[in-house]
């Protein structure tokens, strides 16, 4: 146990997250919840088991990407991206195999998963490497939601009083770090972890002061004040008053700087983003469902750049139907007041995965069957969809655009089916908005280079950085050992996006970036220069990124 006595107060070290401070009382969390652990169950045929756990482990998988999608509306793409890398460890060849293995030898479900996790997590931390010793958090994390699914428990993190806490823990997983009550939760610290895992890499970008890696703290400080320093890497357990002022008084400071920053940009709510040179770039959101388009209003956001519209279909366990698409798009127009919309069409396959759409496994589904590829070949689950944004697009102020487009053929043949679409629905006497724009996303190197011709197709290009960028470098962005790869060549991405510029502006056209790129405050004035006309990033990034435009020359 790393810990000093003090006069009055214990003083805990670890590594602080963020340098933020907070003070509270400490509530623990049950060793049950931060673990792992198996329930007793009484083993039934090698072949019921593993229906069993192919069950469980499509429902961790489901649970990954709603998490996943959670995390890309509040935080941001690459923090999503945790989530991901989650759900295709999940699905990992070896570890599958281990899974069935271990069940064809006698064990139940549950001990299969413990013991083929145990294994794998014992190999991460034996290579004495800091990043991959921290991955075997993602397994435990996987591990802990797979017995969840086969107990059919549900874990628990509320608070069951209404008072704000620093939460403390052996260690956190990234699953749950995503669902603590931010409202009430003032920081976290735990026993173990590092300053290279996911949870700490969450913390982060949530905002949240945290501090990992304290050693053991015992059960009976539970309910003691705390004052979490994440500045100095300290918790102090029951401070002294003199301890207490000292620590106020520098948070206080601290916070009325804070506060100050926060008033300058909410004076910014409602104000065109121009630059200094007249430029007036839109300032959108990603966003994907209701209440995050609510925040995105909240936050002074023009309107929406990227509704993902496949969020309904992975909340369910069949397709929407066209009724059940018009009412969730709808909800949406009504909270954002006329300002435009724009949807993505149906974007599923690589990192998605539905079960019901019965989608073939893939050796490479990153460069497989996805986005428009899956609506062109099941044309009325395409035109489901089509209808339904129709029909919204009476209702309020709807641009529709094509994922993973890479030649001018499928956009002539995506409009085909949406001029069907408009027939019928003129036959039916139903209204729809005969102005609708219709756009497509920039996400391959192919539609970059072709962007003259795809420009004389569409109304507005919109640009995602994620996949543009991964393709262009022929780098997988779920690699960790990409991500400086990927962080340090941007220029390559940066000059095609130009290029897409000048060709749908040379013919009257809108070009936006909804990608990770829009949110990066040192490209902002690259994308001024480009004069692009709509930046779309998640919520937390609005007004921050509305205060940078206006500085850029």
């Amino acid at each position: 146990m790393n810990m000093n006595e003090q006069k009055s107060g214990i003083v805990f070290r670890g590594v602080g997250i963020g340098s933020g401070c907070t003070a509270g009382p400490l509530r623990f969390l049950e060793q049950r919840e931060s673990g792992a652990v198996a329930s007793p169950h009484k083993i039934r045929t090698p072949h019921e088991e593993l229906e069993r756990l192919h069950s469980a482990i499509e429902k961790t998988r489901k649970a990954l990407l709603l998490l996943q999608e959670k995390a890309r509306s509040e935080i941001g793409a690459a923090e999503a991206e945790i989530f991901a890398i989650h759900a295709m460890l999940l699905t990992d060849e070896d570890f599958s195999e281990g899974l069935d293995a271990a069940i064809l030898d006698g064990a139940s479900a549950e001990v299969a998963v413990e013991t083929t996790v145990r294994t794998y997590c014992d190999m991460l931390k034996g290579l004495n490497d800091p990043y991959l010793s921290a991955r075997a958090a993602d397994m435990g994390d996987i591990a802990q939601q797979l017995l969840h699914h086969l107990s059919g428990a549900q874990s628990s993190m509320e608070n069951p009083s209404e008072e704000r806490y620093i939460l403390v823990a052996r260690d956190l997983t990234p699953s749950q770090t995503m669902v603590l009550e931010k409202e009430r939760l003032l920081g976290f610290v735990t026993f173990e972890g590092s300053s290279n895992s996911h949870t700490a890499i969450l913390a982060r970008a949530m905002g949240i002061p945290a501090l990992v890696g304290v050693g053991e703290i015992d059960l009976d400080h539970n309910g003691k004040m705390g004052l979490l320093d994440a500045a100095n890497g300290s918790l102090t357990v029951a401070p002294s008053a003199e301890e207490q002022r000292a620590f106020y008084e520098r948070q206080g400071k601290a916070s009325e700087i804070a506060k100050e920053h926060e008033r300058y940009l909410r004076s910014l709510i409602n104000k065109p983003a121009i630059t200094r040179g007249g430029h007036r770039m839109l300032i959108y959101a990603n966003v994907g469902g209701e209440e995050e388009a609510s925040s995105a209003l909240l936050n002074g956001a023009d309107g929406i750049g990227l509704l993902r519209s496949e969020l309904l279909y992975l909340s369910l366990d069949r397709y929407p139907s066209e009724e059940e698409l018009l009412q969730n798009y709808l909800r949406i127009v009504s909270r954002m007041q006329g300002k435009r919309i724009v949807i993505r069409t149906l974007d599923i396959g690589a990192d998605k995965q539905i079960d019901y759409f019965d989608l073939k496994p893939e050796e490479n589904p990153a460069l497989g069957f996805r986005g428009i590829r899956i609506c062109l070949a099941r044309e009325q689950v395409f035109k489901t969809q089509l209808r339904a944004i129709l029909r919204a697009s009476a209702c309020g102020n709807i641009s529709l655009m094509l994922p993973m487009v890479v030649s001018v053929e499928e956009v002539r043949a995506s409009r085909r089916i949406l001029e069907e679409c408009k027939a019928e629905l003129r036959r039916e006497g139903v209204r729809y908005d005969e102005g609708l724009e219709f756009g497509i996303m920039i996400e391959t190197p192919a539609a970059a280079v072709m962007s003259e011709e795809l420009a004389k197709e569409v109304d507005f290009f919109s640009v995602g950085t994620n996949d543009l960028l991964q393709y262009t470098l022929a780098a997988d962005r779920q690699n960790p050992s990409l991500t400086s790869l990927c962080e340090e060549n941007s220029e390559p991405v940066l000059r095609l996006i130009g290029h897409a510029a000048q060709a749908i502006h040379q013919r009257g056209g809108w070009i936006g970036i909804c990608g990770e790129l829009a949110a990066d405050l040192r490209l902002t004035q690259r994308f001024a220069d480009m004069e692009i006309d709509e930046l779309s990033v998640s919520v937390p990034y609005l007004l921050g990124l509305r205060e940078k435009v206006t500085e850029c020359k």
